[in-house]
């Protein structure tokens, strides 16, 4: 099994998204959490192929120090791509896991012993942005290596400051969709960069890749494999966002969704910007990124980029760029994705996912959204 980026990433053994119930309205929990997870009411509906389960985030076993580099520090690891909860359907195919995870631990070991040098692998021409390099180098400008006690996190003032952001039109077209995410891109930025900076924290743009589908595009966080969603991978601090695997089948041109996973994707960014992804992908390493400690890990950093995604959300609302009904309905989706059974409990159930979000939303406050000092019980 491949555990790719943070944010929607490569798929674990579980989860597939579910449509809401016929006749439901729009914004009813498109994402089935695992039997007593998130909402009453949520889960498996008649007809429908089993839920979607949380991006894949961490890295898979094997994993570990890079021959040369310094025991902490995030990039001195073995790439992990994150993403958001939620995953379009993926057929399993017997074998598929190990030879993804084969592949991956070949670009780790490769990239270790050249570290210097070579990159390989370019996207497809509808993607966006450079192609990755295969070449993982460590950074050693990426923000203070602490989770709880990040600068980002402790002061209590630490705001998003509203502002209007005109959002390109959304079409599944590949250019007018780059458009739209660009746009989105550039709010984002305008909105964390001033955050970072008064904390004198490091800040570079993300690289943002588009594309119509995953075929061809490999990444230092996920190899060549293509079983994958909308990710962040911080190993060339891109955003990966394929079209096909966004479920615009379900969620037509209600845009708010994909901002949703953007801005969730963009939340772990700032997380790598800020030195947070480089500590606890550090200790998730140390700990074993399949130990009780690994997983729990995981969904800190999972649960914090929906809070992050809320706070953005939450701001451009304020700022009278999305309307009310937009952010009802993004709160609904959030509530509406979870791990469930058969998942590796990485991403946090539906119910905490939707009250992290939620708590972004309402609080617009990064000290809120410290996940890493936060009960068990709240991401669980």
């Amino acid at each position: 099994m491949t555990q790719p980026p943070y944010g929607y990433g490569p798929v674990p053994p579980g989860g597939q998204p579910v449509p809401p119930r016929p006749g439901a309205p729009y914004g009813q929990p498109a994402y089935r959490p695992a039997p007593g997870y998130g909402q009453p009411g949520y889960g498996q509906q008649p007809g429908y192929p089993s839920g979607y389960g949380q991006p894949g985030y961490g890295p898979p076993p094997g994993y570990g120090q890079q021959p040369g580099y310094p025991v902490h520090g995030y990039g001195q690891r073995a790439p992990m791509p994150y993403g958001p909860p939620g995953r379009p359907p993926q057929q399993r195919k017997s074998g598929g896991g190990w030879i993804a995870l084969l592949l991956i631990i070949v670009v780790v070991v490769v990239g270790g012993l050249v570290r210097g040098a070579i990159s390989h692998g370019r996207h497809s021409s509808t993607s966006s942005g450079p192609g990755p390099s295969m070449t993982y180098t460590p950074d050693s400008n990426g923000g203070v290596s602490e989770t709880g006690t990040n600068p980002l996190l402790t002061d209590p003032n630490t705001t998003l400051i509203p502002a209007k952001c005109s959002y390109s039109t959304w079409s599944t077209q590949v250019d007018t969709a780059r458009k739209f995410f660009e746009t989105a891109a550039a709010c984002l930025e305008s909105a964390w960069k001033p955050v970072l900076a008064q904390k004198n924290l490091p800040f570079q743009s993300p690289t943002l890749n588009v594309s119509a589908t995953t075929d061809g595009i490999t990444t230092p966080c996920t190899g060549s494999t293509s079983n994958f969603a909308a990710f962040y991978c911080p190993a060339n601090k891109t955003i990966y966002m394929p079209i096909s695997q966004l479920q615009t089948e379900l969620f037509k041109d209600n845009w708010i969704v994909y901002l949703s996973v953007f801005a969730h994707e963009y939340g772990h960014h700032v997380q790598a910007m800020a030195g947070i992804l480089r500590k606890a992908n550090s200790d998730r390493v140390d700990a074993g990124v399949r130990s009780d400690r690994g997983l729990e890990l995981s969904r800190r950093i999972e649960l914090q980029a929906n809070c992050f995604d809320g706070m953005y959300l939450g701001s451009s609302s304020n700022g009278g760029s999305l309307t009310t009904s937009q952010i009802t309905l993004a709160r609904r989706d959030a509530h509406g994705r979870g791990d469930q059974r058969g998942d590796m409990r990485d991403h946090g159930t539906a119910e905490n996912g939707g009250t992290w979000f939620e708590i972004g939303v309402d609080k617009d406050r990064a000290a809120q959204c410290n996940t890493f000092t936060a009960s068990a019980s709240s991401v669980s």
